[in-house]
Order: C-alpha cells, then sequence, then structure tokens
C-alpha cells in the first residue's frame, strides 16, 4: 500500500511539473559547429518537452485548447532561444569538439519579458484594428498582430516549462485574430471588384537599418489609404499580385544617412541643442501590369531632424519624403 501510494504521488507531481532545465548536446570539428549543433539539439528538446508536457491536459487556465497553445511551437528556433549557456569539450584523440547548451530556470524572466513586450504589441495592433475603417489598414493592423502571437506563442510556452508561473493572458485567441484577417480580406477581395477602383500590388526593398522597414512601409500604405479616402475609395491595396491587380508599385530606398549636428553654444550658453539629421532619398515607380508599361517614376530626398533620437529623425524624413510625392502619385493613381 505504501509503495502504491509513493507511485501515484510520483505520477502526480511528473503531470504537474514542468521541467527546469533542458539540455542540447552537439559536436564537430569546431567549436562554433559544436555549438550549433547543440543548439539546434536543445530548441528539438524544447519542441518535444511543449508538445508532451501541453498535450497531456486538456487545456491551459486561460482556456486555449492544447492545439491553438502548440501552433507556436514551430517558430521556436535557434534564434529565438534566450540565456542558454554553454560548456565545450575537445576530445584530443578524436579532434573533435564536444558542447552543452543549457537552458536553466535562472533565464525564465527574458522570456516573460519578451512575451510581455509581444503581448504589448499585439494589444497595440488589434486596438487599432478595431479602431480604423480603412480595409487595409486593418489588415496591416491584424497581419502584424498574427506575426506577433506567433512569437509569443514560442516565448510564453518557454517560460512555462522552465517554471514561470505568471500567465499571459490575451482577450482574443489567434484564431480569432485568423478569423478577423480572413473576413477583411474577403472584403477587400469583394470591394475590388468594384468598377474604378484601381488596385495595386506593392513591393519595397532599399537600405532599411534594424526595424526600419516596417515604419517605411506602413506609412507609404498610410499615405495610399489617406488618396483613397479623398477620392471615393478608388485605391486599394492587394496582399498578393493576383488577377485582381491593376498596378504595381516599385517603393525603394535608396540612401539612408544620419549624421549630428553639434549644438551651437554663445558664451557658454547653448542656442541649439545637438540633434540627429537623417537625409533620405525615395524612388516610386508605377507600372500599368496588362500593358507592362511606366505609368510614373518618381524621386525625393527626405529630410528628418530630432534633438532626441536618431529614430524620430527617421521617421520624420520618412515623412518627409513620401508627403512630397503625394500630388503626383494621388493623380496618377486616380482615374
Amino acid at each position: 500500500m505504501k509503495k502504491l501510494i509513493i507511485l501515484l504521488l510520483g505520477v502526480i507531481m511528473t503531470v504537474s511539473s514542468f521541467s527546469k532545465t533542458l539540455e542540447g548536446v552537439g559536436m564537430g570539428n569546431s567549436e562554433v559547429t559544436a555549438k550549433k549543433e547543440a543548439l539546434a539539439d536543445l530548441s528539438n528538446q524544447i519542441q518535444v518537452t511543449i508538445r508532451s508536457n501541453f498535450t497531456s491536459n486538456e487545456s491551459l487556465t486561460n482556456g486555449q485548447s492544447n492545439r491553438e497553445v502548440s501552433s507556436g511551437i514551430s517558430t521556436i528556433s535557434e534564434t529565438n532561444i534566450l540565456g542558454v549557456d554553454f560548456k565545450v569539450k575537445k576530445k584530443w584523440f578524436r579532434s573533435k569538439y564536444t558542447a552543452t547548451a543549457t537552458l536553466d530556470e535562472s533565464k525564465i524572466s527574458l522570456y516573460e519579458k519578451k512575451a510581455n513586450e509581444l503581448r504589448g504589441l499585439i494589444n497595440s495592433n488589434y486596438n487599432q484594428f478595431s479602431q480604423t475603417e480603412d480595409l487595409n489598414l486593418k489588415k496591416n493592423y491584424l497581419t502584424s498582430a498574427l506575426k506577433s502571437y506567433e512569437e509569443f506563442d514560442s516565448y510564453r510556452n518557454v517560460a512555462v516549462i522552465l517554471g514561470s508561473t505568471k500567465i499571459y493572458n490575451l482577450p482574443y485567441t489567434k484564431t480569432q485574430i485568423k478569423n478577423d484577417l480572413q473576413a477583411v480580406e474577403k472584403k477587400i477581395s469583394s470591394d475590388s471588384l468594384y468598377s474604378g477602383v484601381n488596385i495595386l500590388y506593392i513591393k519595397s526593398s532599399g537600405k532599411f537599418n534594424g526595424g526600419s522597414k516596417e515604419y517605411f512601409d506602413n506609412y507609404f500604405n498610410t499615405m495610399l489609404a489617406s488618396i483613397s479616402r479623398e477620392n471615393d475609395d478608388k485605391v486599394a491595396v492587394s496582399s498578393e499580385n493576383d488577377s485582381t491587380v491593376n498596378t504595381l508599385v516599385k517603393v525603394v530606398l535608396n540612401s539612408n544617412h544620419t549624421s549630428t549636428t553639434p549644438a551651437v553654444l554663445y558664451n557658454k550658453k547653448m542656442i541649439t541643442p545637438e540633434s540627429f539629421v537623417t537625409t533620405l532619398n525615395i524612388t516610386v515607380e508605377l507600372y500599368n501590369k496588362k500593358k507592362v508599361e511606366n505609368l510614373l517614376t518618381i524621386s525625393a530626398t527626405g529630410v528628418g531632424t530630432d534633438e532626441n533620437s536618431q529614430e524620430a529623425a527617421y521617421e520624420k524624413a520618412v515623412k518627409n519624403g513620401f508627403e512630397q510625392m503625394k500630388d503626383k502619385l494621388e493623380k496618377s493613381l486616380i482615374k
């Protein structure tokens, strides 16, 4: 009887608690290769542990199903893993390296912080989706929210298997966001059948730093949405280059340079503070898809200055550059 009680207790503890330490092992002809293999093995161990633990219960405390909770597992890769400790040994007689990659509960806070940041980003995008009436902006916000949700799942799940007791609740599920996105895309597709609507397919490229491309793309799309609103919704943007598209749009950031202007002093008193100055050169080309002919090529140099941050200077330069183009773009896009 005593043995039976001990056995049952062991089973309960196994089901109700998650692993606090995960390890991956790798070998290679160099230390770098061994570490890379160990990290890949650790990534695999994380995915196996998540699937094993989450599918052993019917649901989490916030009511999400197992299938939905584990849907973010595929996004866990070597590049997503934070706080890994490595130990490397060299086998002299084989000229081989063996590496062990370890992730333990002391790194929980890294994953909790990242999950919190992503949760805030998801909420922000979903709130903006709910507030705007523009279908293309709705689509952009939902697409961003869905991408962030995939990452959020990954970091939240890792935090849980390391022993985190914090629950990151969201007022909507990933399935709900997907359904909202499908509904918006269906509405855009339906609206594109209306006579006189210029359907655009946009591709952007250029010299972007860090996450600056997202702001660049969003501002251009916002400007197009403004042109559309001012002209009875005669412009729409398609996410695919399908049969509904009339106009192909190529947007290129040709150059992106930021310098610092020193403060100006007079009698040891500051007249103007130090500031960041960003200069951009942007080109937009429009092509008639059916006739494969150039409709418009326009370039502009945008300049932005800010005393506080380089990012703010960049955003002002983007705005300045695109606003110079707005009138000519409108005349070319509206038939």
